[in-house]
């Protein structure tokens, strides 16, 4: 019985030295490495965000004045050359406001409020757009900076960080009087500043500047860094 068992430990140790073996082998036979390319680049188009708010003491009212400068809001965009497909309502409320006092809660009116979200793929009219939305009484809360093409951008990137890791990994096979072979596996990602902010509370004033003496709003958009990374394997010859 001692015998059997011994002997089947043994077999038992060869076959794992064996898969052991096999496995550095294959870890010998291969070689990983990653690569990386950065670029910064003058962001082409913007996305602007704010809201249109009316308020009145019954629901219908606030409603009906919201209603108004949404339709003038939308006219502005278009005579501005904004399409419908770029500008998103993506909140709309109307909603009861109460005050409090000495602990007991009071009906003061109604807030009828519009939140959208707008698409400038020409930065030349984003100044224009800003100046003539806010005359409509429309707020700007934030301007997002972006790539119209960042997918373009993002390929052109990766094919430079492939060609990083392949030359890397070149050198450490020659270093081994080896050549590269096939590639086993790969994985890769883009990581940056997919867009630049600009934070702006901006508010319709009474109309106590004139139209031809208003200076423009103009925002330096400044660049955006994107980074691609990729994660090779090739095998080694």
């Amino acid at each position: 019985m001692k015998q059997r068992f011994i002997v089947l430990l043994f077999v038992m140790t060869a076959v794992f030295a064996f898969f052991c073996s096999g496995a550095l082998a294959a870890e010998r036979d291969s070689i990983s490495v990653n690569g990386h390319a950065r670029a910064e680049v003058s962001p082409d188009m913007a996305t602007l965000y704010g809201n249109l708010e009316q308020r009145a003491a019954v629901a219908e009212t606030a409603r009906e004045e919201l209603a108004k400068e949404m339709a003038s809001f939308k006219h502005v965009l278009l005579g501005q050359m904004i399409s419908g497909q770029d500008v998103q309502t993506v909140r709309y409320s109307v909603q009861p406001e109460f005050k409090y006092d000495k602990g007991k809660r009071r009906l003061t009116g109604y807030v009828a409020r519009a939140d959208y979200k707008v698409k400038i793929r020409n930065l030349e009219k984003l100044g224009a757009v800003i100046d003539k939305s806010i005359a409509s009484n429309f707020t700007v809360n934030r301007v997002e900076f972006g790539l119209n093409n960042r997918s373009l951008f993002e390929n052109t990137l990766l094919e430079e960080a492939v060609v990083n890791a392949r030359s890397k990994a070149a050198v450490v096979a020659r270093a081994g009087g080896r050549t590269l072979g096939h590639l086993i596996h790969a994985s890769f990602g883009t990581v940056g500043d997919a867009t630049r902010s600009v934070n702006r509370n901006m508010m319709a004033k009474a109309a106590s500047i004139d139209a031809e003496e208003a200076t423009p709003t103009e925002l330096d958009p400044g660049v955006i860094t994107v980074d691609a990374n990729v994660n090779l394997e090739f095998a080694l010859e």
